[in-house]
């Protein structure tokens, strides 16, 4: 009888969350993470091979029923569950579903989102098994580790809204088992491999926007309130800046639902499909009459990350007026503490979609130019950014870049020719 496989090898892969990362629970209820039978959180292994078999089925197709295996064969990648660490923080994040029709919140659209905090550290390992003339394989292996050490992998779920981003620090070890040594290594589970170099990503990549600037006052409100004495005497509600692990924050979904909604208007003003918008950003299921779901919704393509808000807050006092009689409504002062602070948006989409980056482009143009804001508080002047420059980057390095002056005046830097590309698959759309 011939051996199943000559040769194995193993990664140790510890990963720290550079962002937030949502594990769904198992009631599908999103304020809860998922656990095991101890109650520490865990990635399930199906979650992490999904992940990055979808990277690989897009980048290189002839290599995935080889190594994830398929109804006639299996495959010769196992991947276990991620395992956080005992200490993983559990925290929650308050969301706002939009209904796109009317621009209004969603009827039940309110809701919170349960996650495993940024700077936890989780753990997992490939195993590939074969023999000496398929090693080849563990070349892909490499590659898609080296994808989700750059950020192209997300874990977990509301990966468009900034979360399911980390690094890896892999430890690999190599077996023949034709060697009595490596086989005793093998069936200890030593774990004495060295430490891998993770290779130059070689399959397709995404074009990073990078938008630099500041705001003199923008303001992502917290779920809650908190309760502060006042220097006169008694406390006040004040209304603060969503923070975590002690940052204030400026969600990837808040920046995602602005810059949506102003795609979808351009995408309008230039006659293009009802569907662009979704094939971008994606949606939920669609239900029918009766309230069942008719299909699983959309995955998005474009994804945005959180920005740090590092600058100074400011307690700003303000009333509430009734509408009919022009005077102040009673009990109606109220108090939000704003922040004046640089910010760096990162946005990235595939290379592949140009006319996604080009409505990207316009609406991040729009942005610069003062026509939106980020935030609550548009109505009274919040939000709303002094942009210094939008880059883009293509994965072969090409550069481009708008450049704003103090009175929003827009220049463009575009020597490799990206943006014209871009701009050429809108125009070739809208003819």
């Amino acid at each position: 009888m011939s051996a199943t496989f000559t040769r194995a090898v193993r990664y140790r892969v510890e990963a720290v969350c550079r962002t937030p990362l949502r594990a769904g629970g198992a009631d599908g209820a999103v304020e809860t993470v998922l656990r095991d039978w101890a109650g520490r959180p865990f990635v399930q292994g199906t979650s992490l091979a999904g992940a990055i078999r979808n990277w690989l089925e897009d980048r290189d197709p002839c290599q995935v029923e080889s190594l994830f295996g398929s109804q006639q064969q299996s495959g010769s990648l196992m991947v276990s569950d991620g395992l956080f660490e005992a200490a993983a923080e559990q925290q929650t994040r308050p969301r706002l579903r939009i209904d796109g029709a009317t621009g209004a919140a969603d009827d039940g659209g309110k809701f919170d989102v349960a996650h495993i905090a940024a700077g936890t550290r989780l753990t997992f390992t490939l195993t590939w098994l074969g023999s000496e003339e398929m090693l080849e394989q563990t070349g892909a292996v490499e590659q898609m580790l080296a994808a989700l050490h750059a950020g192209e992998i997300r874990l977990g779920a509301q990966k468009t809204n900034g979360f399911g981003r980390v690094s890896l620090t892999v430890q690999k070890r190599s077996y023949r088992m034709e060697d009595a040594g490596d086989r005793a290594a093998w069936l200890k589970d030593r774990e004495d491999g060295t430490s891998l170099t993770l290779p130059e990503l070689t399959l397709g990549g995404q074009v990073v926007f990078t938008l630099t600037g500041r705001a003199d006052s923008i303001l992502v409100k917290a779920g809650a309130r908190e309760m502060r004495s006042s220097p006169k005497g008694g406390n006040r509600n004040v209304m603060v800046p969503l923070r975590e692990n002690g940052r204030a924050i400026l969600p990837g979904s808040s920046v995602k639902g602005a810059v949506r909604a102003r795609v979808t208007a351009i995408a309008e003003i230039l006659g293009l499909e009802d569907a662009v918008t979704e094939e971008l950003f994606g949606r939920m299921s669609r239900r029918n009459a009766d309230g069942e779901n008719q299909d699983n919704g959309l995955p998005g393509k474009v994804r945005f990350e959180d920005a740090v808000l590092s600058g100074q807050s400011q307690e700003i006092s303000r009333i509430r007026i009734n509408r009919f009689t022009g005077g102040v409504i009673r009990q109606g002062l109220f108090v939000e503490e704003p922040i004046r602070s640089e910010i760096t948006l990162r946005i990235t989409l595939s290379e592949k979609e140009s006319r996604g980056c080009g409505l990207l482009l316009y609406a991040l143009r729009d942005l610069g130019l003062g026509l939106y804001n980020l935030g609550s508080g548009g109505a009274v002047g919040r939000g709303y950014l002094a942009v210094d420059t939008i880059r883009a980057q293509a994965p072969d390095g090409a550069e481009a870049c708008l450049r704003f002056g103090q009175d929003r005046c827009c220049t463009m830097d575009d020597p490799a020719g990206l943006f014209a590309r871009w701009l050429d698959a809108i125009r070739r759309d809208e003819a």
